[in-house]
């Protein structure tokens, strides 16, 4: 159940004197983000809010930044507004992604300028479930599987934990006002057809079935952590020769690790599927691209070179 003492705790745990710190909230006027901004209000915490204005719904679009604009000016909360231009949409490629990028390259920025510490956002159980079964589907290792981040990267989560029911539940309890994108209804992306069709299916046949999978999640993080670890101290146990245009890998060593190390240590070189299978069967003197690095597979070794753009 999502109420002030819970929020706290959930808070408390994701940074040290984390009561003191300065807040970005990206809020865009629906149930998530305007229950977290009470949240964080009711808390006496200090903070300033974002919003992001698209244009892609017309008016409804304009409405939403009123009401996160008029929650502001009522409570004397500093207010920022990214109004996105015709010109800007012109660079849209993937929409999602396009969207996301932007957002954020905004958070960043005034996180810079006003000397805040953490961008927070309103991602709760429900998104990471949508995300656990995005991430599934595409063939994604245990990190994708462990769960949305609680804390990183400056950007912080503190109702993960919480469901989409107990959101809007608390939103009623406490009289908050919130818009609804009507958007989320149509089943254009995979999320929305995996928040519309498959989670009622879930729900209808296991009705404690989020509650439960957030524990599964909980397990899967700390298993990730352990996991990551143990991939880290492999890879600085083979790393050798690093300098400014990359490193190289002790081959030998890392061949005689069990198969699921040698996979990840060379996903960290940005290769995936069928490419780690590919490396791993190279004869010497092979040659391989990723986005991010060129290798060269020689006898003992493997030299990494960071791809220049």
């Amino acid at each position: 159940m999502l109420d002030f003492n819970n929020f706290k705790e959930n808070l408390e745990v994701l940074g040290e004197d984390i009561f003191s710190k300065k807040f970005l909230l990206a809020v865009s006027g629906g149930a998530d983000s305007m229950v977290l901004s009470h949240l964080f209000q009711f808390s006496n915490l200090e903070f300033q809010v974002a919003h992001v204005n698209y244009h892609f719904r017309g008016e409804d679009s304009n409405l939403d930044q009123k009401i996160v604009e008029d929650f502001c000016r009522k409570n004397q909360i500093k207010f920022h507004l990214k109004d996105v231009s015709e010109e800007e949409k012109t660079q849209m490629k993937s929409l999602q992604n396009w969207a996301r990028e932007l957002r954020y390259d905004f958070f960043f920025k005034i996180l810079e300028q006003e000397n805040l510490d953490y961008i927070v956002t309103a991602h709760h159980l429900n998104d990471e479930l949508e995300t656990f079964f995005i991430n599934l589907s595409r063939g994604s290792g245990i990190k994708g599987l462990s769960g949305i981040p609680k804390n990183e990267n400056s950007i912080l989560r503190p109702i993960l934990k919480f469901t989409k029911a107990e959101i809007y539940a608390f939103a009623e309890e406490n009289h908050i006002d919130f818009r609804e994108d009507k958007s989320n209804e149509k089943n254009d992306y995979l999320r929305n057809k995996i928040r519309n069709q498959l989670t009622p299916k879930i729900l209808e046949i296991f009705p404690q079935f989020l509650e439960q999978f957030g524990e599964s999640l909980s397990y899967l993080s700390s298993v990730n952590d352990f996991y990551q670890y143990v991939i880290e101290k492999t890879f600085q146990e083979i790393l050798t020769k690093e300098n400014e245009e990359g490193f190289t890998l002790k081959k030998d060593i890392l061949f005689q690790k069990p198969k699921v190390l040698i996979i990840e240590i060379i996903r960290k070189l940005g290769f995936t599927g069928i490419e780690i299978e590919k490396i791993m069967n190279a004869e010497n003197g092979k040659f391989f691209r990723s986005s991010t690095y060129e290798i060269s597979i020689k006898k003992k070794e493997i030299i990494c070179k960071k791809k220049t753009k």
